[in-house]
């Protein structure tokens, strides 16, 4: 037997080939191209929308500094409603929560904050309106469900800013060491400045005078 193929041997092996492989191969191409026009899409598409959010949310801030509050409410359903997943969107549900606080609105202030939670953009944003959800939650007394929104995630460098909310909800809760321990990592925060710096210690110093007592009976 020949150690080569002739042409013709050549070319019947690669049709023979082609047969039993070409569907494959030609199913492997259209899908990598559907893949690569996908993701291009999908990049452009976020983008698209993100600016959308953006100029959206400018009209939106705009309306607060006019101080037309029948309009910064419905530019802010609207940006809830289409653009949910976006930093804009939350950074607006947080701003509804600010507005339901002022008014006593508490329950819908804790509705908006957990959206913002749930849909924040940035983990950063999300961290954030998890604090605030929890100081609300302080103020309708509900300091296990509390105490869980902040116990959800951990986060090294959230923790001393989760503290402060802790100290709080521990020292209702009666937990007087662990909350003095608590304000002790609050008090490492480095953002942590001014009266709310001044608060914390004094919270801080309130118990630690309450243990002393209790140790002297």
């Amino acid at each position: 037997m020949s150690e080569h193929m002739t042409e013709e041997e050549q070319v019947e092996a690669l049709k023979k080939w082609w047969r039993d492989n070409g569907t494959a191969i030609i199913i492997g191409i259209v899908v990598g191209l559907a893949v690569v026009i996908g993701v291009r899409y999908w990049f452009s598409y976020k983008e698209t929308r993100a600016l959308h959010a953006s100029d959206a949310y400018n009209n939106f801030t705009a309306a607060i500094a006019k101080k037309d509050k029948a309009l910064s409410q419905k530019l802010a359903a609207e940006m809830l409603d289409k653009y949910k997943g976006t930093s804009y969107a939350a950074l607006t549900a947080m701003w509804l929560a600010k507005q339901d606080v002022t008014a006593n609105k508490l329950p819908e202030a804790a509705k908006h904050l957990r959206w913002a939670v749930d849909h924040p953009g940035y983990k950063t944003i999300s961290l954030i309106a998890r604090d605030r959800l929890a100081r609300v939650l302080v103020a309708e007394n509900k300091l296990d469900e509390a105490l869980k929104v902040l116990d959800a995630v951990k986060d090294q460098t959230f923790e001393p800013r989760f503290a402060m909310v802790k100290g709080d909800i521990l020292s209702k809760q009666g937990k007087t060491v662990q909350a003095r321990e608590a304000y002790q990592l609050a008090l490492t925060d480095p953002t942590l400045a001014g009266k709310e710096r001044n608060l914390v210690q004094m919270k801080m110093d309130n118990l630690s005078s309450s243990l002393s007592q209790d140790s002297k009976k």
